[in-house]
């Protein structure tokens, strides 16, 4: 029960106290209003109990008035918070698997702070989902303790994000978007839909058969690479064994940081496709002599 919830419940009981005082009040002076046999001195001591009576209750409503209002105030901030919280980890984790690897420098300072927020502001359910994601995160590095970075495989991947799927339904309910979890069959569902999804990028891209209508050659921290655009639009980056890499977002995102193009996370990488950052980054690194 929320601290809204609350507050209304306690007013309803006040409510009920109150009038219950009233009969009280009501049958207890009874006597007196018959000693005083009516007249203005019965009229005069009516009209003030129904004035105190009514001053009483006004100022009860104005109270709780004030109170639920607080309240409703005060949860519309901590529901903005949490809000905000919950879609930052949602989309650092976004990042970090769509860039394959985990950093000490980066990604492993931040999850402790990110699990303190949630022990300050989120429920005891959300707190445990998060936490099997931060030890699963924590995991990877693991089996490579003396790694500054670390590449997720595909089993990690896949863990985390079956992980990530139940944290958001514990969101789900912290927030009030429903007083239950998904059902557990659509809940498998979406889980299966997003295993998919993922076996269907750990896949290579297909080789594209066409002229080439840009291209340019890069060299960053992970290897040297070799970009291209078709004639079709599609865009394939190759290692340098001349293997297509899988997620060319990903190193498009590094080639970016890297040389400093100035393409920010959004619009440029969030809201355009990879065919059509891809040819901005590649035109970009050929004014620069690539």
């Amino acid at each position: 029960m929320s601290k809204l919830d609350e507050t209304r419940k306690k007013g309803i009981n006040t409510l009920i106290a109150l009038a219950v005082i009233a009969i009280a009040v009501y049958v207890g002076f009874t006597p007196l209003y018959k000693l005083i046999g009516g007249g203005v001195p019965g009229a005069v001591i009516g009209s003030s109990f129904g004035a105190i009576f009514v001053i009483i209750l006004t100022m009860y409503l104005l109270n709780k008035q004030t109170e639920i209002e607080q309240e409703s105030k005060r949860g519309e901030k901590v529901f903005e918070e949490k809000m905000k919280i919950y879609w930052d980890i949602f989309e650092s984790i976004q990042l970090m698997l769509e860039d394959g690897k985990i950093s000490k420098d980066d990604e492993m300072q931040k999850l402790p702070f990110v699990m303190l927020k949630l022990v300050a502001i989120g429920n005891d359910t959300v707190i445990a989902a998060f936490q099997k994601v931060y030890d699963a995160i924590n995991n990877v590095f693991n089996d490579k303790p003396a790694e500054d970075e670390v590449l997720f495989n595909e089993d990690d991947r896949r863990s985390i994000m079956e992980l990530l799927g139940q944290f958001a339904n514990e969101c789900r309910v912290d927030l009030g978007v429903s007083d239950s979890k998904v059902q557990p069959k659509l809940f498998e569902d979406a889980q299966k839909s997003i295993k998919l999804s993922g076996e269907l990028m750990n896949t290579k891209n297909a080789p594209v058969d066409g002229p080439v209508s840009h291209e340019a050659k890069v060299s960053i921290v992970d290897g040297d690479f070799h970009l291209k655009r078709y004639d079709t639009k599609h865009i394939r980056i190759y290692d340098d064994q001349n293997e297509i890499c899988k997620s060319s977002k990903a190193i498009l995102r590094k080639i970016n940081i890297e040389y400093n193009l100035g393409f920010i996370e959004d619009p440029d990488f969030t809201k355009k496709n990879t065919r059509a950052i891809g040819l901005e980054i590649i035109k970009k690194l050929n004014e620069l002599g690539h």
